[in-house]
């Protein structure tokens, strides 16, 4: 007896967890700038207009938390910082790569699929429950390595 196939899961796509360092780096570049105010001397740490800069490692980081894609057998779903789209298969009439982007082609034009490289569509075609044709998965091509020569 052979057991019924199941759905596969869906597969999400996401920016990796060490881009968080990026967002410390920026705090830490943003900080001096943010709390400092070259007019006053006396208080060490002043709060005014240029506090704000403080935002742009937090956007940052809301940019690093949402953008995702997530490949299941319902269709895709695009995440950005503000907002989602679901895109069913039944919309998608393929997909395309651009250079290092992926795109899938809709009748009125095309949408990016963030975090999804080149390397990731065999993963998209294995999500996608049969809507897209099976690819292999890349065969990684390492660096050639430097010889010993013989005297």
């Amino acid at each position: 007896m052979s057991s019924p196939t199941s759905p596969p899961a869906e597969r999400t796509f996401r920016l990796p967890s060490l881009a968080y360092l990026i967002v410390l780096l920026l705090l830490f570049c943003v900080a001096p700038v943010a709390f400092t105010d070259e007019g006053v001397k006396s208080p060490p740490a002043v709060l005014g207009p240029q506090s704000l800069v403080v935002v742009i490692p937090l956007l940052a980081a809301l940019y690093i938390a949402r953008t995702a894609t997530t490949v299941g057998a319902r269709g895709i779903r695009v995440r950005a910082i503000f907002g989602q789209r679901l895109l069913s298969w039944d919309e998608i009439q393929g997909l395309s790569v651009n250079d290092r982007s992926v795109y899938a082609v809709l009748s009125d034009g095309a949408v990016r699929l963030p975090c999804v490289r080149v390397s990731d569509l065999g993963a998209v075609s294995r999500a996608s429950d049969g809507h897209v044709p099976e690819l292999a998965d890349p065969t990684p091509k390492h660096a050639p390595q430097r010889r010993l020569r013989r005297r």
